[in-house]
């Protein structure tokens, strides 16, 4: 059902409510007027306007004293008004009787601002009672009493409440009140035994007055000592079962939430409680108030958040306080609602229900202590929820954290069965956060998160610790092409960000798994596609999709992960130099460093399958710095017999983009006592594509100590020599593939060709790596290299081998 139907279908019953009403009261003006037009019995001489203000002062007593009747567990108030409406029957014309009847109900919802529908009902409901008894007696001959009046009396009066009790429970369903066939059969099984019971004493006292009408006083008498004595008792009484229902409220009120039905089931059972008619509990919440009320006739709703003071504007003030205090309405009391000192909301409770008597001091004192319990149940429901939002949410960006993600990744796969999921590392994030410090590299995370967001909108997306990220997709929305979806991610996250005043470049790494293909559980596929991310890293970011290649190493990768970590620990790691040579005259230019393990469980582990793990792990950094450190110290050493020959050392892209890399080098240099100009850094041409306005900048403060920087493997990534111009860049190193083929394939001696014109057109030496052969040393002489690396001239050595075979080929300084 739509909100308009339903709104539309709730007016129709209100309708339906008022009609009902009506018609009551017009049924009980009718059959009042229908009844003969004088009174039964005489009043012994006493004016009309008289007994219209008596009884209109007993009904009004009647309604005020109230009687309660326990019946298993739930109490019954039952008012007075069976006894002055039995004597009204009798002493007073059928019309006063019923303005007198009608002047108490009147009263009351004028002066507890009762709805209109309750207090036209109230109205109906005495009208038709008066009108019932009256037609009842008025067939019978009234002016004796006897067993046809005492029947007659007793049939108007049970038929006057079972038909006021039958529209009761009819207006009440309604206007949407809770009422069902069990609480329906209980209400009028209790009417019929009140009833019988105070027909019974109002036969009885108007047996008493026909007999002798000095009795009426001494029945007034009884009456009030016997009310007295009864109200004693139900003070007693009622303040013991207030206690135990304050005890079973407090022992069952749990941790709320104020958008949680239990929160209106809690504020409902308050309001009975404290017998009020309304009960509105206004908590302050984004910088308004926000409502949620509680009333005799409706059921609680909350209201849209209103501005301060909007409806509370007293109690945040002061203490718990009943309206007469801050010039309200009488029937009104308030007490705040704190949390530690500070004001977190206000509790106000309007219109005392029952027989008439206003709140008083001990319904305040019971509304501060509940206000108080109710104000430590909204703490604690904040604070759980607070909890469950921690456990399944990133604080910093507000996504799913990796429970949360990889929960809603298994709903995924339960709904669709076919998925696509990138995983995504931002690679700058490690720059900016050590260089900018942790605030920009959070607000970093945060711009990562937001261009997610916008680039999937639809997708589940996310962080899954770190500067790692998950975003997924059904199949369906991708379609088949998963490596397309990992570039739609780079094209659209990648590129400049602005953090603060600082400009700084998104560059990102991405794995791709699919679902079923790669895994059936979240878990597995979260895991494969960060094994595809780390392989990403060492092809400019990816897209990488996982194959299963990389589950069947995985377990050597971290073992040699473990191992790599603890022999850098150790100084395990070695280094070997091959020395490059002109290639003309074979004269010794410089040694190139080239990083050697050996395991005693691993065997031989090669530096093509070290060096990626240690850029994956973390540990470039500390593998890079042993190699410095122990290449600087052995070019120390060849100083003294082949001085000014220099060693090169190859570094990783994220190396050189490092901040701290440009001090690190410093130090070392000062450290091992070498002149800067001896040290050549080799870098790969990934460095250049990563970010080259940065890559730039780095080499720049790197050259300004004094090394030499080499662009090494050249013509094996995407670059191009374009990019040479503006660095600052002394050599260049073509490799060994392009060496291979010299003397078979014309494409490789063009390519060599090209890079030495244009090397040498820019200032720069060409380095040929992987000469061994004598043929390919001839040509490479002829294309104009400068000079030459590889086995035809010397095979890698340990450096304590180094210094003699500077000896033997007595090499001159190198200017």
């Amino acid at each position: 059902m739509t909100a308009i139907a339903h709104t539309a279908q709730q007016r129709a019953r209100s309708a339906l409510a008022w009609l009902l009403s009506g018609l009551l009261l017009l049924g009980g003006v009718l059959l009042t007027a229908s009844a003969d037009a004088e009174a039964p019995w005489s009043a012994g001489g006493a004016p009309p306007a008289a007994l219209l203000a008596l009884f209109t002062v007993l009904y009004a007593a009647a309604q005020h004293y109230s009687v309660d009747l326990e019946l298993r567990r739930e109490t019954h108030s039952v008012t007075l008004m069976q006894l002055p409406l039995a004597l009204g029957l009798m002493f007073l014309a059928p019309g006063l009787h019923l303005v007198a009847r009608l002047a108490a109900p009147l009263a009351l919802a004028l002066r507890q601002r009762h709805p209109p529908l309750k207090a036209l009902f109230n109205l109906a409901m005495g009208a038709f009672e008066v009108g019932a008894a009256a037609s009842a007696v008025s067939l019978v001959s009234a002016a004796e009493p006897g067993p046809a009046l005492w029947a007659a009396l007793t049939a108007g009066l049970l038929v006057g409440d079972l038909v006021g009790t039958v529209m009761l429970l009819v207006v009440w369903w309604l206007i949407g009140m809770p009422v069902t066939l069990q609480s329906a059969a209980r209400a009028l099984l209790l009417v019929v035994p009140v009833t019988l019971l105070f027909a019974a004493l109002s036969i009885v006292a108007l047996s008493a007055v026909s007999a002798d009408k000095s009795t009426s006083l001494v029945l007034l008498v009884l009456a009030g000592m016997l009310s007295l004595a009864y109200r004693t008792h139900r003070k007693v009484v009622g303040q013991q079962q207030a206690t135990q229902r304050l005890y079973d409220f407090v022992k069952d009120l749990g941790p709320l939430d104020l958008g949680s039905p239990a929160a209106g089931a809690a504020l409902e059972r308050m309001r009975v409680l404290l017998h009020a008619q309304r009960l509105d509990l206004a908590l302050l919440h984004g910088g308004g108030w926000c409502h949620l009320v509680a009333r005799e006739d409706h059921p609680p709703r909350r209201t849209q958040a209103l501005p301060p003071g909007a409806s509370v504007p007293r109690a945040a003030l002061g203490g718990p306080a009943l309206g007469s205090r801050h010039g309200g309405d009488e029937d009104t009391m308030v007490t705040p609602l704190l949390a530690g000192s500070q004001l977190a909301g206000v509790l106000t409770a309007t219109g005392r229900l029952g027989a008439g008597r206003r709140f008083d001091m001990g319904d305040l004192r019971l509304l501060e202590t509940v206000g108080a319990e109710l104000a430590t149940a909204l703490d604690r429901g904040r604070l759980l929820t607070d909890l469950e939002r921690t456990a399944t949410t990133d604080v910093l960006t507000g996504l799913p954290n990796l429970t949360e993600t990889t929960r809603r990744l298994d709903a995924l796969l339960r709904e669709h069965g076919e998925m696509v999921l990138a995983a995504v590392t931002v690679l700058s994030f490690k720059e900016v956060n050590d260089t900018l410090g942790r605030e920009l590299g959070d607000e970093l995370l945060l711009e990562v998160a937001r261009r997610l967001r916008l680039a999937c909108p639809e997708a589940t997306v996310g962080r899954v610790g770190g500067a790692r990220f998950a975003v997924a997709l059904p199949a369906s929305a991708v379609g088949r092409d998963a490596d397309h979806f990992g570039l739609t991610l780079r094209s659209q996250v990648e590129g400049t960000a602005q953090l603060g005043a600082v400009g700084t470049h998104v560059r990102l790494s991405v794995g791709v798994v699919q679902a079923p293909e790669h895994g059936a559980r979240a878990g597995t596929l979260l895991r494969r596609a960060e094994t595809a991310m780390y392989s990403a890293r060492h092809v400019g970011g990816g897209p990488v999709m996982w194959a299963p290649a990389y589950e069947v190493s995985g377990s050597r990768r971290l073992a040699v992960v473990l191992a790599l970590r603890e022999a850098l620990s150790w100084g395990a790691l070695a280094v070997a130099y091959q020395p490059k040579v002109a290639a003309t005259g074979d004269r010794v230019t410089g040694v190139e460093a080239l990083a050697r393990w050996t395991h005693p469980a691993l065997g031989l582990v090669g530096p093509a399958e070290f060096v990626p793990l240690a850029e994956a792990s973390g540990l470039m950094g500390p593998l890079t710095a042993t190699v410095l450190r122990q290449s600087l110290a052995a070019c120390r050493e060849w100083q003294g017999c082949s001085p000014g020959v220099g060693v090169s050392v190859n570094v990783s892209a994220d190396t050189v983009l490092d901040a701290g890399f440009v001090t690190e080098v410093a130090g070392l240099l000062a450290e091992a006592g070498v002149a800067a100009q001896l040290l050549t850094l080799e870098l790969t041409e990934s460095v250049l594509l990563q970010d080259p306005h940065l890559a730039a900048e780095r080499m720049s403060e790197l050259r300004s100590l004094g090394l030499k920087l080499a662009v090494d493997d050249f013509g094996t990534g995407y670059s191009s020599l374009t990019y040479l111009r503006g660095l600052p860049v002394d050599e260049v190193k073509i490799d060994k593939g392009f060496v291979d083929g010299l003397a078979t394939d014309a494409g490789d001696r063009a390519v060599v060709r090209a890079v030495v014109d244009i090397a040498h057109t820019l200032g720069l030496r060409v380095v040929a790596e992987g000469t061994e052969h004598e043929e390919q040393l001839v040509e490479l002489r002829t294309l104009g290299v400068d000079e030459v690396q590889g086995y035809l001239h010397a095979r890698p050595m340990p450096a304590s081998e180094v210094s003699s075979w500077l000896r033997e080929h007595s090499a001159p300084r190198v200017t």
